[in-house]
């Protein structure tokens, strides 16, 4: 009996250690990974940041012509250049901004997401309680647009639903805890 018993402790033992020491390399190396990608955006946000300075120092079309002196051509093509210049000034934001969502991480935009949400959630059980229910309602839309946008930015990121949702829930916890 002793025996038996003292094989299966050594068993539940070795089981324990060996479940641990995988949640461990698991919990490595989804950090890894994360500090891998962190890297990575910050590589892209140097380049990104090069081009967006390139783009500001470079004189538009005009060089320096006064927009009453030219001729119809000529502001039509100088007002095509500036709507190009500016359309790739704004996907360079977007990629700019991407890529600082990546070197935050996932628990600090689930915080950042969270704050961003606490005032409508007390507008609407302010509502609630007052029986506005159309305001309520509207209130329940804008969470839940804000809600899908979070959503789609996490899964972009590589986050599933179950792990989004676990940091959001982080999120709500005092650090440390």
């Amino acid at each position: 009996m002793n025996r038996r018993l003292m094989v299966g402790s050594c068993v539940l033992l070795v089981g324990a250690v060996a479940w641990t020491a995988f949640g461990q390399t698991d919990g490595r190396a989804r950090f890894q990974q994360m500090r891998e990608a962190q890297l990575k955006a910050v590589a892209a946000l140097q380049e990104q940041v090069g081009k967006l300075k390139t783009m500001m120092e470079q004189q538009p079309g005009a060089q320096g012509r006064n927009f009453q002196d030219m001729t119809d051509d000529e502001r039509t093509k100088m007002r095509e250049e500036m709507t190009k210049r500016r359309e790739e000034q704004t996907k360079i934001m977007a990629e700019i901004n991407k890529q600082m969502d990546t070197v935050k991480g996932g628990m600090q935009l689930a915080r950042e997401h969270r704050q961003a949400l606490e005032p409508l959630n007390d507008l609407l059980a302010s509502a609630k309680s007052e029986n506005a229910t159309a305001t309520a309602a509207k209130i329940q839309k804008l969470i839940d647009e804000r809600q899908k946008q979070f959503e789609e930015k996490m899964t972009a990121m590589g986050y599933d639903s179950e792990m989004t949702q676990r940091m959001v829930e982080r999120a709500g916890q005092p650090r440390g805890q």
